[in-house]
């Protein structure tokens, strides 16, 4: 038995309160390794009057419970073991884990590993024993239960939809040239996405992530000059408020991007800093180096790393100065402003860009001012990696899921760069390993995406292969969490990297009329069957030789059986035992079908097969 790839932390994903009397329990052994795993817990004030004297206590190791775990998960190099304890008895709780490889049986505490007889009995060390203090509801992880159920769209709002009124002075004709630079403008507004809002709702979205509308000399508008200011370019303040209450009435969230992490150079305060040096009341507000040196930086000797630059900034990128959150008076100022939004145009998210690079104590107190504007206000960072200490209920409810999407790239995808090409059983492990990243409750409102305006599109990413396009739609819309998609994705808009802000293309000859049929599909199943959201997950099949995977999915009495054929053959692929014989329904057709030995599976394609238990 390898003890040194065994893995559990108090605290953490692999021990959280789940609900008020619900405590969740992880251990990571090496994968193949251990046989079984017994779960030892109990009360840790269970102490009784030693016999030979009743005023000594000793721990009453009779009460421990013994509980078999389920093995939860099997990742590429662990097997993730998980149990759940429920009930008032388990409001506080001391525990180890006995791991049975079929030879030798161990006792895994927090301090040591003690090998135990064949007829083991409980260690008496209760030093040796993890320790779970207390589940207190305040310290609760919780996030707006309208979020599991959303289904997201987000929108860059200049190369959305140009309606009539107000747009960039200098904006060209819709889609004239490909190029992303940040000084192309084609006059998206705010007007045109009020006027595209039924086409949102028809296709099932019920929110809208914008990237950022406040003032800003860029088509991006990352690099904000009035953070109070709706940009003239889109429209203004009175016309948003229009926009929320128009999707308000039609079922559809709004979720504005929070850009705290820095402001844009024509920022007055940044401006006012350049201009006064430390006389300035805003000097502190950001990060200068050398206050004997000029803050304007000299862009005729721009360094590869900043080294023109006498100030922190995004990146190097000179024109976005980074805030000094720590400073009072920058951290009232940002804090005013989410406020000012929520309070006055009744908005429904925060996206927060650039999320772990800000303190978590401005989070922390982020968090306690918006909740006090709105409990139901969803707090969403845009952190690309494991994200856990900012989901402990302090700070987020959610962070943009990039770790889901990477695997789905690697697997559906077949145009990403130096990285590692997944085959079918390197995928199902990959999202073992992420299912098992995070507590349950957190899982269900990540935000899950397949592409972004940071990243190619998945259309390019998968060599415009739109049969591919779909079985990485059918993965998302099928996997827990708050799904989204990035406008234009449902229709077949391509780009990399460089390219992937580009028009919304709204003539019915340049749109892929067939993928959007399987995306509002899917958007549909997902909103009608439980079993498309539900964090309850069972692999049947990994098939590296078939290139099909199969899952089951199980909620409120319905059954969904998931097959993906990622391969450009044609298969014939055994079906497993539990589904021949039976009956379903095919989801896509809305046919009947009847489980038997195998099943013809066409180069790229998906079954969705769907029954319902009767009692």
């Amino acid at each position: 038995m390898d003890l040194s790839a065994v893995i559990h932390e108090p605290k953490s994903a692999l021990s959280y309160m789940f609900d008020a009397k619900t405590l969740h329990l992880r251990i990571k052994t090496k994968k193949n390794d251990v046989k079984s795993v017994t779960l030892l817990a109990a009360d840790p004030f269970n102490w009784r009057p030693t016999v030979d004297n009743p005023e000594i206590y000793e721990f009453a190791l009779e009460t421990m419970a013994r509980i078999p775990m389920i093995k939860e998960a099997e990742t590429r190099y662990h097997d993730c073991w998980f149990a759940e304890l429920t009930g008032p008895s388990w409001r506080r709780v001391k525990y180890g884990f006995v791991l049975d490889d079929g030879n030798r049986q161990i006792f895994a505490g927090c301090h040591d590993f003690i090998e135990l007889p064949e007829e083991w009995t409980p260690p008496a060390d209760h030093s040796n024993y993890y320790n779970y203090p207390y589940l207190l509801e305040e310290d609760l992880y919780k996030a707006p239960a309208w979020v599991k159920d959303t289904i997201w769209y987000q929108i860059f709002p200049d190369r959305f939809s140009r309606g009539a009124g107000r747009a960039a002075e200098d904006a060209l004709p819709w889609g004239s040239v490909e190029r992303d630079g940040n000084d192309i403008k084609f006059g998206g507004n705010i007007q045109g996405i009020i006027d595209k809002l039924d086409y949102i709702r028809d296709l099932g979205c019920g929110g809208i992530y914008f990237t950022p509308l406040f003032a800003s000399p860029s088509s991006h508008k990352y690099d904000t000059r009035d953070y109070f200011s709706i940009d003239p370019d889109f429209g203004d303040n009175a016309l948003f408020g229009n926009l929320v209450d128009e999707a308000h009435k039609r079922g559809i969230k709004v979720m504005l991007d929070a850009v705290f992490n820095h402001c844009g150079y024509e920022h007055p305060f940044w401006q006012d800093v350049l201009k006064r040096g430390q006389e300035s009341p805003y000097y502190d507000y950001f990060y200068i180096l050398d206050p004997n040196k000029p803050v304007e930086p000299d862009l005729s000797s721009r360094g590869y790393l900043g080294e023109h630059l006498n100030y922190l900034t995004f990146g190097y990128t000179e024109n976005m100065p980074k805030w000094n959150t720590g400073n009072p008076g920058a951290r009232e100022y940002l804090l005013s402003v989410a406020e000012f939004w929520a309070k006055h145009y009744k908005i429904d998210g925060w996206r927060l860009d650039v999320s772990n690079e800000v303190s978590h104590e401005f989070w922390r107190e982020f968090r306690k001012r918006i909740k006090g504007v709105d409990p139901e206000i969803y707090i969403l960072g845009e952190n690309w990696l494991n994200s856990n200490p900012w989901l402990l209920g302090d700070q987020f409810d959610a962070v943009m899921n990039y770790e889901f999407s990477s695997p789905v790239i690697r697997f559906f995808g077949t145009q990403h760069k130096n990285q590692e090409q997944y085959s079918v059983s390197d995928f199902k492990a990959a999202v073992n390993e992420l299912l098992v990243s995070y507590p349950k409750n957190v899982t269900t409102t990540l935000f899950n995406l397949l592409d972004s305006h940071d990243t190619a599109r998945i259309l390019s990413l998968c060599g415009e292969n739109a049969d591919l396009v779909k079985l990485a739609y059918v993965f998302l819309l099928t996997y827990p969490g708050s799904p989204s998609i990035y406008y234009g994705g449902e229709v077949g808009l391509s780009g990399d990297e460089h390219h992937n802000r580009q028009c919304m293309p709204w003539d019915p000859k340049l749109q892929n009329k067939d993928l959007y049929q399987v995306v509002h599909k899917l958007i549909a199943l997902r909103k009608q069957y439980p079993a498309f959201r539900t964090a309850d997950w069972n692999w049947i099949a990994a098939d590296d030789s078939t290139g099909t995977l199969i899952y089951r999915k199980r909620a409120e009495g319905d059954t969904l059986y998931a097959l993906i054929h990622n391969s450009p053959e044609a298969q014939e692929v055994p079906l497993p035992a539990e589904c021949r014989g039976q009956g379903f329904i095919d989801l896509m057709t809305g046919q009947p079908v009847e489980g038997k030995a195998a099943v013809q599976l066409s180069p790229y394609s998906f079954l969705l097969w769907h029954s319902q238990e009767t009692k």
